[in-house]
């Protein structure tokens, strides 16, 4: 058989059992191969599934970590932050209380004057108030001081007046007691005088009679004896014209005398009755005088008091005044203070609120690796059987290539 017979055809069927021996050592040989390198794989896989493992492990563990320490650092900013305005707030609560504390004092310093201020004031209109009743008390007592001088006086006058009177009438009287002495003494003097001259007429008239008796006892006659008589009887009757006269003379100064004391004494009842009149009239110019000077006193007096009330109701007005005056600076040092409050108030910052904790970083979810699949061992490869009739070489090596054709594309 030549070389072509073999090729093309010759002992096919030998050479196809040579072919599928070859062909089944071969699978075999690649059966190991493979399976080697399968269980080589799974065991690199297996490696490698555990370093990945140990990778995440490492990853999750190194993001947690970074992802806490995160965490922390915003929580301690977010502590930080809030201890900071916490200190603001204390320091705005201690500025705000020590402005508080300054308003509180300078309110109390400012009430404090007012009220100092207020209470100068209702001193002061106490002692308005005072004065204004001490004047008036004092002019009532000067008042009635002067109205009891003026009735005092009046008394006075009354009392002098009647003394007046009486040394009037006492006067009068004895004007007219001596009236009566000197009307008496007159009379006397009258009567003395007229027994004087009737004495002297008698005493003339005997003396005439012994001297015409002691010329008749002469024994003279005639003539001579006539003229003698007649002389005597011419100066009796001389002496009884003189005597006469004297008498006439004498009763006619007496009714001179008495009309001189009558005339006197009315005259003196004329200045009595005067003196009555004058005396009344002073007495009652007196009691007028004390009158209208009453009258001027009351008045002033009434005056005064309307003087003093209107007075007390100013200062009455006056303490309502500053009374209200005072309230409304009360109100004003209150609103003052308010208004400073607010303005301290508003310098204070809000009070601080924590803000919310952060929650802790979630644990990264471990990563979940699928083992590899254990491998299982395909079936070993069998030997074929020589179906082929005699056949050449082509036919066996295409039945090779069909045969080894799956194992000839893995890596060795």
């Amino acid at each position: 058989m030549g070389f072509l017979d073999s090729l093309f055809g010759g002992n096919a069927k030998s050479l196809n059992e040579e072919a599928l021996k070859q062909t089944w050592h071969a699978a075999n040989e690649m059966y190991a191969f493979n399976w080697a390198t399968t269980q080589d794989n799974y065991a690199y896989q297996q490696e490698t599934l555990a370093a990945n493992k140990m990778n995440e492990a490492a990853l999750r563990a190194l993001r947690e970590q970074t992802e806490f320490n995160a965490w922390q650092n915003r929580e301690n900013m977010r502590l930080y932050e809030y201890s900071k305005e916490v200190e603001a707030y204390n320091a705005g609560v201690a500025s705000y209380e020590e402005q508080i504390d300054y308003n509180n004092i300078a309110e109390e310093i400012a009430i404090n004057d007012a009220n100092r201020a207020y209470q100068d004031q209702l001193i002061a209109f106490g002692y308005q108030n005072k004065d204004l009743l001490m004047k008036y008390y004092e002019t009532g007592e000067q008042a009635d001081l002067d109205i009891a001088g003026l009735e005092k006086k009046v008394d006075q006058a009354k009392n002098l007046a009647t003394l007046q009177i009486d040394q009037t009438g006492i006067n009068r009287e004895w004007d007219a007691a001596q009236a009566a002495l000197d009307n008496a003494g007159l009379r006397e003097g009258l009567a003395a005088t007229k027994a004087d001259m009737a004495f002297k007429s008698q005493q003339s008239r005997l003396e005439n009679i012994q001297a015409r008796g002691q010329q008749q006892n002469l024994g003279q006659s005639g003539r001579s004896a006539q003229k003698a008589i007649a002389s005597l009887l011419a100066s009796y009757g001389q002496g009884q014209a003189a005597m006469a006269d004297s008498i006439g003379r004498a009763e006619s100064k007496y009714m001179l005398d008495r009309r001189r004391v009558a005339e006197t004494l009315s005259h003196k009842d004329k200045l009595s009755n005067l003196n009555y009149r004058q005396i009344n009239n002073t007495l009652l110019n007196s009691v007028q005088d004390a009158e209208q000077a009453e009258q001027g006193i009351g008045l002033k007096f009434e005056q005064l008091k309307k003087r003093t009330e209107f007075g007390r109701e100013q200062i009455q007005q006056s303490i309502i005044s500053a009374g209200e005056q005072d309230a409304a600076d009360r109100n004003r040092i209150t609103m003052d203070k308010y208004q400073q409050d607010l303005q301290a108030a508003q310098l204070m910052t809000s009070v601080p609120t924590v803000q919310p904790a952060e929650s802790l970083p979630l644990q990264i979810p471990e990563t979940v690796f699928t083992d590899p699949q254990k491998p299982t061992p395909p079936p070993k490869p069998k030997k074929g059987v020589n179906t082929v009739p005699k056949k050449g070489a082509l036919s066996y090596i295409s039945q090779v290539m069909s045969v080894a054709g799956p194992f000839m594309g893995k890596p060795v």
